[in-house]
Parts: C-alpha cells; sequence; structure tokens
C-alpha cells in the first residue's frame, strides 16, 4: 500500500488494500474479500465493506488537488446504501470529489465487484493535516 494512503497496523493486515489510482479528480483501490470476511451467510461482512468505502471517501476528498502528503481525510458524515450482497473475491471501490470547499469536501463512492455495484456511499470529509 502507498504510504502516502495508509489505514492503520491491524486494518492493513486483516483487510490489505492497493491503490490503484490517485489522481485526475479520481481516487480508486482494490481489495479482496477472503472467507474470513464473510458472515455465517457466506456474504462479505458489512463492516468490511463501510470500512473500504470510508476508506475510499477519505481518499477522493482530494483526489482534484494537489495536496501534500502528510494531508489525511477525517470522516464527519458517511451514507451507505447496500445495493447487494458480494462473496469472496476481488472489489474495486473508486470515489471522486463533488462539492465543497479547501478543507471539507463532499464525496461519492462505488464498490464493485466483478457482477457489478455492490454499494454506493457519500460522505463529508474534512481534510486536516496529518497529526504526528
Amino acid at each position: 500500500m502507498s504510504q502516502a494512503f495508509r489505514s492503520g497496523p491491524l486494518l492493513e493486515e486483516q483487510l490489505p488494500i492497493e491503490v490503484l489510482q490517485w489522481s485526475d479528480g479520481r481516487f480508486e483501490l482494490a481489495s479482496e474479500f477472503r472467507p474470513e470476511h464473510l458472515n455465517l451467510a457466506g456474504m462479505a461482512h458489512g463492516g468490511f465493506i463501510a470500512t473500504l468505502l470510508d476508506m475510499a471517501l477519505a481518499g477522493g476528498s482530494y483526489a482534484d488537488r494537489e495536496v501534500p502528503t502528510d494531508w489525511y481525510g477525517l470522516t464527519v458524515s458517511i451514507t451507505i446504501n447496500f445495493v447487494r450482497a458480494a462473496g469472496a473475491g476481488r472489489v474495486t471501490c473508486a470515489s471522486r470529489p463533488v462539492g465543497g470547499g479547501t478543507r471539507t469536501r463532499h464525496v461519492e463512492a462505488e464498490l464493485k465487484d466483478a457482477e457489478g455495484t455492490v454499494a454506493t456511499a457519500t460522505g463529508v470529509i474534512k481534510v486536516i493535516e496529518r497529526p504526528r
């Protein structure tokens, strides 16, 4: 994972991500749901889906700007719409800013698997200097 976009050691170990794009107004990441990410019904747990959407919103909050790598996106609010279930396998999550100002951004995200859209999200993200 890019050092400029990190989620934290435990999460990186449990749900590794790969940044596919972070430019031109678009942020895209990929991950893979493994058997341990599935609930008893064999579907990806909603918490893992929400986590990827949250990470994509944060990254997308400044994908349209040249931002120093020591900035960080904090979720102020998030709304998630679960469209359908996903099983084990690769997923991608793309986001883009759709409004807001310099430090508070409105962002949209969509998580897809091989069959199409799994969930969407909108959020308000506050962009701050990364705490030291």
